[in-house]
């Protein structure tokens, strides 16, 4: 009897060591092929057969949809320039430079993954083809609870969330890495409680 119940027992903590480690590498290993410009973070292969295990096993258990190889790549940021945790009461402007891409869009997302909807007819999500440009052809972007005159997305509630910023049919997508990425800075310009 005594055998039996340290059989299962050992089996228990396999098990469940064997299942927390994984999990907790699917949540925190962003891969071998990662990406990481400033507060910026993507993997380019992550929509491709050469994904790493904990890549695929991530796109399985979110359900999203990934861009393929020479598609796209979509970059995260969970904190600002600054490395402070982006926070939804609290404005922030996208200045400096962006990768060449066809079409690039920008939204803010929960933990879990789901858009945060602005409501209200606020804008949740921005596309390139619709930012207004500054005469050297770069973009300024607010992002905040604040509306902003110019390019602003808006932001709802309180707590953290990442910022998704996704170019389309871009050579970022598929270079060797050889020449350096030009990613925008993510500076706080204020913070205060939601009105």
């Amino acid at each position: 009897m005594r055998f039996l119940f340290l059989t299962l027992l050992s089996l228990a903590i396999a098990l469940g060591l064997g299942t927390y480690s994984a999990a907790w590498m699917i949540d925190h290993f962003e891969g071998t092929e990662t990406v990481v410009v400033g507060p910026w973070h993507a993997d380019r292969t992550a929509g491709s057969p050469a994904a790493d295990p904990y890549a695929k096993a991530r796109q399985a258990r979110s359900g999203n949809l990934t861009l393929g190889l020479g598609e796209g790549v979509a970059f995260r940021a969970r904190v600002d320039s600054q490395g402070a945790e982006l926070r939804r009461e609290c404005s922030y402007r996208l200045e400096g430079a962006y990768p060449p891409a066809r079409v690039a869009t920008l939204a803010a997302y929960d933990f879990e993954g789901r858009l945060i909807e602005a409501g209200n007819e606020r804008p949740d999500h921005l596309v390139s083809l619709n930012w207004m440009r500054e005469d050297d052809n770069s973009a300024v972007i607010a992002v905040g609870p604040v509306a902003r005159p110019g390019n602003w997305l808006a932001t709802v509630g309180d707590g953290g969330y990442i910022l998704a910023l996704t170019f389309y049919d871009t050579p970022v997508s598929t270079d060797s890495g050889a020449a350096p990425i030009a990613m925008p800075h993510i500076v706080k310009t204020d913070c205060q409680a939601n009105g």
